[in-house]
């Protein structure tokens, strides 16, 4: 990523994080509260949560699993009905709306099947589960009494689902972050994600309009490049997490 978009990404991740804390400062009952105690941690997950649920139409990441169908299947067959529509013959108002449509659907679509196959393999052993807890900053970060470590010990796992719940997949930092440093999965350049990412807002939210009032420019040719390029990097991260190995004995090994 270049390095105008990289002070882009920062600038709006600092501008998230200084609005978090104004509103957790807003909503603490204790006003000296640090940033270490609980009723702080508390409102953080639900300032994240709430976040994700009005700007992304948040849901259960993890949950991306249908009876008998993999995640990869699952993306496959979004991206194969997409490609499908393409074909079809609209009228210019209609055809105008479907790559509206199609935009959000393709790119909810690499969004669900990251966030889940992250969420699935990080919590699938200890091993990982450490380096979740030892290399993510925001989880890392949270501190409890010795008086408490046997039972935050017990509950670590569901503590790291939930939190894993409220991270925004769409931040792609984010994931790069996550995959790479748990995984050791690197996504690599994918600056066109952002700026599809970016896109996605205003498609469902705005039907395909800026905040300018402008319609945003999509093409069929855009909508087939983007099914290629997210069709190229879920294989490619599908075939680095199935060679992942899986037995949590070499948790001891670290």
């Amino acid at each position: 990523m270049g390095i105008g978009s990289t002070l882009m990404v920062e600038l709006a991740e600092q501008e998230y994080q200084e609005n978090k804390e104004e509103w957790i400062r807003s909503h603490l009952t204790d006003p000296d509260a640090g940033e270490y105690s609980q009723e702080w941690l508390r409102l953080s997950a639900q300032y994240d949560e709430e976040a994700a649920s009005d700007n992304y139409d948040s849901y259960e990441f993890e949950d991306w699993d249908v009876a008998g169908k993999s995640r990869l299947e699952i993306f496959d067959e979004t991206i194969e009905a997409s490609s499908e529509l393409l074909e079809v013959e609209f009228s210019k108002l209609a055809a105008r709306n479907v790559l509206v449509m199609l935009h959000g659907h393709i790119v909810a679509a690499i969004e669900a099947y990251l966030a889940s196959t992250f969420i699935d393999r990080a919590l699938s052993s200890d091993y990982y589960l450490r380096r979740l807890v030892e290399n993510d900053p925001e989880f890392a970060k949270r501190k409890f009494t010795l008086k408490e470590i046997f039972t935050k010990q017990e509950e670590l796992r569901n503590d790291a689902s939930q939190y894993l719940r409220c991270v925004i997949f769409h931040n792609i930092d984010k994931v790069n972050l996550l995959y790479k440093s748990v995984l050791d999965v690197d996504i690599g350049d994918v600056k066109w994600l952002y700026q599809a990412v970016s896109l996605r807002h205003h498609c469902v939210h705005r039907a395909g309009y800026d905040k300018d009032g402008n319609e945003v420019d999509l093409t069929i040719q855009n909508i087939r490049d983007l099914i290629s390029s997210c069709s190229d990097l879920v294989h490619e991260i599908e075939s680095s997490v199935m060679s992942l190995p899986e037995d949590g004995d070499f948790f001891w090994k670290t």
